[in-house]
């Protein structure tokens, strides 16, 4: 049977057939979004009702503060179609705020310091550079490249809810540039940087280049292509959404092609949107006495999958979507956790952080034998100059391509050293307790004996422990079969020849080993030894959170704002029909009851666990580099006991606690023993002010992640209320209302999320995401740099809408010259309208005025270097060499000479433990370079001040005995000096000041 799916999305009332949680169906589920749902309906679509965006974002707790606010006034679409082309940066907005929220859109956009990779690749026959090295260009294009992109995403971020217009983002430079503007911003537009999510854009408008070819095609039928997008999770509605907003800003190109804008539909088989990020609503209610304040009227929600948004900083796009756009509130978390022991008794604190220690120091020699990735090549501009907004002055002698083809004819090393950052190891401080990742900061690995650490990290070292060295882990690590698990327990079986370790030792470190599996899914000994962590350094930054309402109003969100996208529900697929060799040829999605829906492109957002388990034909068959790829990764299990009650019992202050679990002999020291319990019940979740009811959610990590999918609720419950009772004390209720997930059997799912698998390779990941002909693919399963979270979902949905659109317009179209040489400037602008003539008057006037002030008082002073002023810094400087001495003689037999981050960090622990009389020295040196730098300041301004006071009087002198007087070919007009005002940048300033008076940095 052959349908066309309708033009509006399925509500999603009816009880799904899935089988996520055991006495929790999915339920009578809306799609659409109510005062229940969301806090309020996201600006984006009330601007459709007269662009009334509210002033802030309201949250209950904010984490940390959303998008930049400037005092600039608000951006309206209307406004900016119909401008033409000019400066975006009002006079208004002082030039010190404009630069920081410039770089702080950077920042949130993803740390965009320097060309991605793939955009160098566009415009790197454009851009020039110095002689320098190319990662050191000092005075060349990159800089002002990089400085119109932090102009434009600083506009979005403004407003995140209005789309940032192609004239905004040509607005942020100068005539020279508009061309390369234009391909920034459709950089930034495809990429997914700007204008995404439940965002507002403006009504297409036809170009008149269009116009004839419209003319001559309107009588004929036009073609219109049609995506379908499989899943309604949130890389799926991240792609559909992202694809209605691309399609819209390219209407032009389809019309050159006679051909309507394409068609979305998104197809799920559930009942509901949101795929593995579901909150599911409880049947109890609370009693209006004990009600939160702010849930009046709102669903009492627990996440039955994803859960924790991990910092909204530098560059998450949920920041964005959950606070910018749809403005829903949410709650910041802390980590402070109180961990129990089995017996329900507090933890020693100290006890606990060495073993803490001890745990991240065998994941640091295990951290020895992980992939080394090669970061890639990477074009800085001028740091100084971005920090501070200004341009390069001058134009480099090279393009990028010239200054890399010059440096590959050099030695190899001398081009590694050129064009790719140092490769930087990273080592384990501390695992996240709220999400099980571990953090990372720069180290070397493996550096000193066992023995040495132990004694700095505080333990009593076994007589003897000392002469016979350090750990070993080469033969362990050399093992065929091995794993993170498996060297893990050898590192810890090995320490214990060194300190003694207790049984409670093991409980807490096995406690740690159970968060790790908590954030890979599976237990360790399931997981790469080299790839385990091939993600690290790509963390977000900022408290971590949870929504208020539940998470998946996020998906609700980008289903209907700001307006809905074509869904059907309760459409399982079958069979996915596709051409692998060309994008040009038809494709076809069919339903279990033989329901067909046909399409140009398919987007496959089918969670990996599905793909494992082979129920979803694809014709032809997936080649084998996809389905290899699709057997060596893996993919996990994670589970939750959700306990409601009437009261809260437990610590309401505190957003976890922890629970030692026994091996079987509760007195054991064998790793082995502690492999199956570790992770049952072993964190809990206070979410009570996310629900609004007094509840817990106990983990179910590693093994017991496996094993809870064939337990039943009651002896769950049961034992779930003997642990609570053991920590509490035996007045523990019996919860009023249970929900237990079981992932695993979830048809649609199969499964938790995505990790290593022992046998992955580095670039699976890559695999994952690569498309085959007219055949996409998008998940948490398909980003390498973000896997298995949310927000890698979501970035997954927009690099595969920005492939499906190339795919039908081509990739960007980059114009030759990008960039107006200087010398043809003025020729180009004798070509335009007769303002020109004016402006080029008035710009040489500027010229003269310039020379004759400075022929009279010379060059404005110069601003005093900066100094350190750090009395860490002097430390290191002079104990440098010492400490180099120290590392090389703690070093293991065999290995290199130190590095010099190895002493880098030997010296930061030597100032830490260093004594108030040691440091003394340094800190008075330091003050005394600050005292000197603050007088050099100061002598400065009264000079810079004096010089500015006499050249606003030279300026006006000379303006009143020489004034510039209009060309026969200038019409009539204002002043020349409000002539000149009239076309100044408004990001400049008006005094003549090269740099601002204060000594801010930025």
């Amino acid at each position: 049977m052959k349908t066309t799916v309708g033009n509006h999305p399925d509500s999603g009332h009816g009880t799904a057939a899935s089988t996520d949680c055991t006495r929790a169906e999915d339920g009578p589920d809306s799609s659409s979004l109510s005062e229940g749902t969301l806090s309020s309906l996201s600006p984006a679509a009330k601007s459709s009702r007269g662009l009334s965006p509210p002033a802030t974002v309201s949250t209950t707790t904010t984490a940390s503060s959303a998008a930049p606010v400037s005092a600039d006034p608000p951006r309206d679409i209307e406004e900016a179609r119909q401008d033409p082309p000019q400066e975006q940066l009002p006079d208004m907005a002082p030039e010190i705020v404009v630069w920081s929220e410039g770089m702080e859109g950077v920042d949130v956009s993803g740390g965009l310091h320097q060309p991605d990779p793939h955009e160098t690749l566009a415009v790197h026959h454009h851009l020039t550079m110095s002689d320098e090295a190319p990662r050191q260009a000092d005075d060349v294009s990159v800089t002002t490249y990089l400085n119109i992109r932090n102009s434009i995403l600083r506009l979005w971020l403004r407003q995140p809810w209005i789309g940032v217009t192609r004239h905004e983002a040509v607005g942020c430079a100068n005539a020279r540039w508009f061309d390369a503007a234009s391909v920034c911003y459709d950089w930034l537009v495809r990429r997914g940087y700007i204008n995404f999510g439940c965002v507002e854009l403006p009504e297409p408008q036809v170009e008149s280049r269009v116009l004839p070819q419209m003319l001559q095609k309107e009588k004929r039928k036009k073609r219109r292509r049609t995506v379908a997008v499989i899943g309604a999770g949130i890389s799926g509605l991240s792609c559909a959404r992202q694809l209605e907003g691309l399609f819209k800003q390219y209407t032009n190109h389809f019309q050159e092609r006679g051909e309507e804008l394409p068609s979305v539909v998104v197809l799920e088989g559930r009942s509901r949107v949101g795929g593995r990020v579901y909150s599911r609503e409880f049947k109890a209610k609370a009693n209006p006495a004990d009600r939160l304040a702010g849930f009046d009227g709102k669903r009492h929600t627990a996440e039955m999958g994803g859960m924790i948004i991990t910092g909204f900083d530098r560059g998450n796009p949920m920041n964005v979507v959950v606070r910018g756009q749809l403005s829903l509130p949410c709650h910041p978390l802390t980590a402070e956790t109180t961990i129990y022991d089995s017996n329900g008794k507090p933890v020693d604190p100290v006890r606990d952080l060495l073993v803490e220690k001890l745990y991240n120091d065998c994941l640091d020699r295990v951290s020895e034998f992980k992939y080394k990735t090669q970061p890639p090549k990477l074009i800085e501009g001028n740091r100084d100059l971005l920090d501070e907004g200004r341009d390069s002055l001058a134009d480099g002698p090279r393009t990028i391509v010239q200054a890399e083809e010059a440096a590959a004819a050099l030695a190899p090393s001398s081009v590694l050293q050129q064009s790719v950052p140092a490769t930087l190891n990273r080592v384990p401080v501390s695992a996240d307790k709220l999400t099980g990742r571990v953090h990372t900061e720069p180290g070397i690995p493996a550096t000193l004996k066992a023995s040495e650490k132990a004694k700095l990290m505080g333990w009593n070292v076994k007589t003897g422990a000392s002469e016979r060295g350090s750990l070993d882990l080469s033969d362990a690590a050399a093992t065929e079969g091995a794993t993170l698990g498996s060297l893990l327990d050898h590192a810890i079986t090995q320490y214990r020849h060194v300190v003694d370790l207790n049984a409670q030792d093991h409980r807490l470190l096995n406690w740690h080993i159970a968060n790790l599996e908590y954030s890979n899914a599976t237990n360790l000994h399931n997981l790469s030894l080299s790839l385990w962590d091939i993600d690290a350094g790509n963390e977000w930054e900022g408290s971590h959170a949870m929504v208020v309402g539940g998470y998946q109003s996020v998906a609700r969100g980008l289903l209907q704002c700001p307006y809905p996208l074509n869904l059907t529900t309760k459409f399982p697929v079958k069979k996915i029909r596709y051409h692998g060799d060309s994008f040009d040829e038809a494709a076809s999605v069919e339903c279990e009851d033989g329901t067909l829906v046909e399409a140009d492109a398919v987007v496959c957002t089918i969670p990996l666990g599905v793909l494992k388990q082979g129920s979803i034909q694809f014709e032809p068959p997936l080649p084998p580099w996809k389905t290899d790829a699709i057997e060596r990764l893996g993919f996990g299990i994670l589970n939750k006991v959700v306990l409601v009650y009437e009261k809260v019992f437990w610590d309401s202050d505190r957003h976890i606690f922890g629970v030692l679990r026994d091996a079987a002999n509760r007195h054991s020291t064998s790793q082995q023993d502690y492999k199956m319990n570790r992770g049952r019940f072993f964190q809990w979740f206070n979410v009570t002010n996310t629900t609004g009811l007094p509840c817990l959610i106990a983990l179910m990590a590693g093994d017991a992640g496996f094993d809870i999918e064939h337990t039943s609720n009651d002896s769950l419950v049961a034992e779930a209320t003997d642990i609570l009772r053991g920590v509490f004390g035996n007045d523990v209720p019996y919860p009023v209302e249970t929900i237990v997930t079981r992932w695993g059997s979830d048809r649609f799912a199969r499964g938790s999320y995505s990790s290593a698998g022992p046998e992955m390779e580095p670039e699976d990941y890559n695999i994952m995401a690569r498309t085959v002909g007219n055949l996409f693919f998008a998940g948490e399963h398909t980003i390498g740099t973000h896997p298995a979270t949310v927000h890698g979902a979501y970035l997954s949905g927009l690099r595969a809408a920005s492939e499906v659109l190339e795919a039908m317009i081509g990739p960007i179209e980059v114009p030759t010259p990008l960039i107006l040489p200087r010398d043809s400037l003025l020729l180009h602008k004798r070509k335009e309208a007769a303002k020109d003539p004016r402006q080029a008057r008035l710009e040489a006037y500027e010229v003269e005025v310039w020379e004759y002030v400075q022929s009279v008082i010379g060059e404005r002073p110069a601003r005093p270097a900066k100094v350190a002023g750090n009395a860490y810094l002097l430390f290191s400087k002079a104990q440098y060499d010492s400490a180099r001495k120290v590392c090389e003689g703690n070093r293991k037999p065999g290995k290199s000479r130190s590095l010099p981050n190895e002493v880098r960090i030997l010296t930061s622990r030597m100032w830490k433990e260093a004594s108030a009389e040691e440091r003394r020295p340094y800190e008075e040196q330091a003050a005394e370079q600050k005292t000197a730098y603050t007088q050099a300041l100061q002598d400065y301004n009264e000079a810079a001040g004096s010089w500015d006071r006499q050249a606003i009087s030279l300026r006006a002198a000379y303006e009143r005995d020489h004034p510039s007087v209009p060309g026969p070919r200038e019409g009539a007009g204002a002043t020349p000096r409000a002539q000149f005002q009239k076309h100044r940048r408004g990001a400049k300033s008006v005094s003549y000041h090269e740099d601002g008076d204060t000594d801010v940095d930025m």
